[in-house]
């Protein structure tokens, strides 16, 4: 962490400064608000009816993206586990359906529909590659607070708002809770605008209790004894960073680093870890529990460079979250050759997702083939992002021809890394190089010509 700084956006999410970048991960809204609205939601993840259904996550960061996608597999548990059942429901139908008389057929359909368990080969299968390894290791610590709403109405439901005394009490309790309002440093507030007194989250938004334990878990059987070392133990209790971290989940990994994992063999691990959260931590959801969730999922780490992982992964991905950093800063993750090899590994009807509106990048979307679309946000009644697709169908706000029209100008040139190799700097300079012997029309006076 000596390379980034946490702070707290208006949902209650932390966010990262990096300083090597001078730029932010996260806008000021926050972490898991974006996370939703630009990637799980628009994803349409939800209407897919497969047996393994497969996302790429590139820049996992510190996971809310991969989190808020686990998040929703689990709250909306009962409809995944009835489109499992109407998978195996169909197969069975077309196995019996062939010289086999109604009776037969019937009592299938009754079997399947009565059947209330996901068969273990059926997975979310996500692959999440960061070049950091030390902020996949912090991912699962880190915390989300109670906004004020969450807070007051815990204390007062949301039944009484018919009284006007409600919303009295309601200015009154708010005046209370800018005490207890998380503390980020000035200078990040000055430099996000972020103002507490706005704070809000809805509820389907937040983190599942079960998903950073699962985390936990997945990176103890991957890591063993690298995942909770020395270093990382400094920077979770260094003082001016332990507000930003959970300190259950701390200790829970502690404890099983230092007693279950030393004492307890391979085979008896997973039971060993699944013994610890009924014992000690002993949440409950009635539609799902822990040992469901957990088996709902394979998460797979890749700590590298993001084009030297893409190379070696020869998965067909149902959806690709691209969440690098902006295209000026990591060039190399929005050239058209890594968007190449991120077209070969998106399925016939999956779907790319990414917060940028870039010209820039719409154009080598485009120059690649996809069918190329804008991520359209209801509540803020605006486009807040990029979907693309090799299935024309599944771009419900494709691009108007004025946007086309810019995506031919030379603000549209696309950044090229040969064999995926080159530095971000040779990568910018040789974009440089092309804008400046091009000869297409300028952005500005596209935009002058046309108008909007």
């Amino acid at each position: 962490m000596r390379d980034y700084e946490p702070y707290y956006t208006q949902d209650g999410s932390i966010g990262l400064y990096s300083y090597a970048d001078k730029d932010v991960f996260h806008s000021k809204f926050g972490a898991l608000t974006e996370a939703w609205e630009k990637f799980v939601i628009p994803s349409g993840l939800n209407d897919i009816n497969k047996n393994n259904i497969k996302v790429l996550d590139i820049c996992y960061g510190i996971g809310y993206n991969t989190k808020a996608l686990m998040s929703f597999y689990i709250q909306n548990y009962k409809k995944v586990k009835n489109n499992f059942i109407k998978i195996y429901f169909i197969k069975l139908l077309n196995i019996v359906s062939i010289g086999v008389n109604k009776i037969l057929r019937k009592k299938a359909r009754k079997l399947l529909l009565y059947n209330d368990t996901i068969d273990d080969n059926k997975k979310i299968i996500i692959d999440c590659l960061e070049i950091n390894p030390e902020l996949v290791k912090l991912s699962p610590f880190f915390k989300t607070i109670k906004t004020f709403d969450e807070v007051f109405d815990l204390f007062v439901p949301g039944i009484f708002n018919c009284f006007e005394s409600y919303y009295k009490l309601k200015k009154a309790f708010s005046k209370i809770y800018k005490y207890f309002q998380p503390k980020n440093r000035k200078e990040i507030n000055e430099l996000l605008e972020i103002k507490f007194k706005e704070m809000t989250l809805d509820k389907e938004y937040k983190i599942h209790p079960y998903v950073n334990y699962i985390l936990i878990n997945i990176l103890f059987d991957l890591l063993e004894e690298e995942f909770i070392k020395e270093d990382l133990n400094k920077i979770v209790y260094k003082k001016e960073n332990r507000s930003f971290f959970d300190n259950s989940l701390i200790k829970y990994a502690k404890f099983n680093n230092f007693w279950g994992y030393n004492s307890s063999s391979k085979l008896n691990l997973s039971t060993f870890l699944h013994n610890i959260y009924y014992c000690y931590l002993s949440f409950r959801d009635k539609n799902i529990n822990f040992k469901t969730a957990q088996s709902l999922f394979n998460v797979n780490f890749y700590v590298n460079d993001a084009r030297k992982t893409i190379l070696d992964l020869n998965e067909q991905y149902d959806c690709i979250f691209l969440d690098a950093f902006t295209y000026t800063k990591a060039p190399q993750l929005w050239s058209m050759e890594f968007i190449a090899e991120l077209y070969k590994r998106l399925a016939p009807t999956g779907v790319l997702l990414t917060y940028s509106n870039s010209v820039q990048v719409r154009n080598t979307l485009l120059e690649n083939k996809f069918y190329v679309g804008k991520i359209y946000n209801e509540k803020l009644n605006k486009f807040v992002g990029t979907i693309a697709s090799k299935d024309k169908s599944k771009i419900k706000y494709p691009l108007n021809s004025y946007e086309i029209g810019l995506c031919n100008t030379k603000a549209g040139i696309p950044y090229h890394d040969p064999n995926l190799s080159f530095s971000n700097k040779d990568i910018l300079e040789l974009r440089e190089y092309e804008y400046k012997h091009s000869n297409l029309m300028s952005s500005s006076k596209y935009i002058k010509t046309r108008g909007k």
